[in-house]
């Protein structure tokens, strides 16, 4: 694969009476990564990958989505409650990924920067804003808020607990047991959510068919409802890599069609050699034959 077009980086020192130029563009790579490139050679596939998510990991640093308190306060809890519980699903995913676990990693160790989930930080990341949201109950000016912020529940230790074990790069204990917790003390009412929950939480043990179905609705929830999520693009580059997207399946995020549209869109699905669909826990058993919480 050819390394795309280098612009090359100067600036000026000078030596004795003459001023030379020196090229700084080197620094950003690895001495193989400079040789090869030297050498008129191709970037090793690995080496370049891990190039691309390391400036992608560099990025994780401030929240992309919740810019301003105007921001948070502006999400209703409602939405805020599923953007914690895709996200930390997300992530968990991450990190059980070989090429990505670096970057979860460092994403988990920004999420716990600043200690407990109670103030506003412009620097947080987005996890970290909406686990505070949540937390301190910063979307309660309707009344449609304040409802739902009484049926939501945060247990720091328990959050904190998940986050350092990615953050230490250690397995997570018993995630089944985590999300399902998680999934009841955000209130998720979603059934398709629930669906992902059920695949997500045993990522190492699903076959391709069960990824592709989790990753497909993981990248519609993202497309649709948080386009600017910092981890939207690690999960497009894994989407992309692995074939786990789904074409030309529905968006499970637009309101409900007619039963004849589904089964028109079910058969076309499996001509396209992709069997299965889901809406719903009872849909999401059949089309994975999974039979989990």
């Amino acid at each position: 694969m050819l390394l795309p077009e280098i612009k090359l980086s100067w600036f000026h020192v000078i030596v004795g009476n003459q001023t030379c130029k020196v090229n700084t563009t080197m620094e950003q790579y690895t001495a193989k990564q400079w040789a090869e490139i030297e050498g008129g050679h191709t970037m090793s596939q690995y080496e370049e990958k891990k190039l691309k998510l390391d400036f992608i990991g560099k990025d994780l640093n401030e929240s992309k989505m919740f810019r301003s308190k105007n921001k948070i306060e502006g999400t209703s809890n409602r939405d805020m409650a599923d953007f914690v519980f895709m996200n930390m699903l997300t992530l968990y995913i991450l990190s059980v990924e070989y090429e990505y676990a670096a970057a979860a990693k460092g994403y988990a160790t920004k999420t716990m920067m600043y200690g407990s989930f109670t103030n506003f930080k412009s620097s947080a990341t987005d996890l970290y804003q909406g686990l505070t949201s949540i937390k301190t109950g910063a979307s309660t000016a309707r009344d449609k808020d304040k409802l739902q912020q009484q049926k939501l529940k945060l247990s720091d230790q328990k959050i904190k607990q998940f986050l350092n074990y990615i953050r230490r790069g250690q397995k997570v204990v018993s995630p089944q047991t985590f999300f399902l917790s998680l999934e009841r003390d955000l209130d998720i009412q979603n059934s398709n959510y629930r669906s992902v929950r059920r695949l997500a939480q045993d990522w190492t043990r699903l076959n391709q068919m069960q990824k592709q179905l989790a990753m497909t609705r993981l990248m519609q929830y993202f497309r649709t409802n948080a386009l600017r999520s910092e981890l939207y693009p690690l999960v497009k580059d894994m989407s992309r890599s692995q074939k786990l997207e789904i074409k030309n399946a529905h968006n499970a995020e637009k309101p409900k069609w007619k039963s004849s549209d589904a089964v028109a869109a079910t058969a076309a699905m499996a001509a396209a050699g992709a069997a299965g669909f889901w809406a719903g826990k009872r849909i999401g058993h059949a089309a994975t034959g999974y039979k989990g919480d």
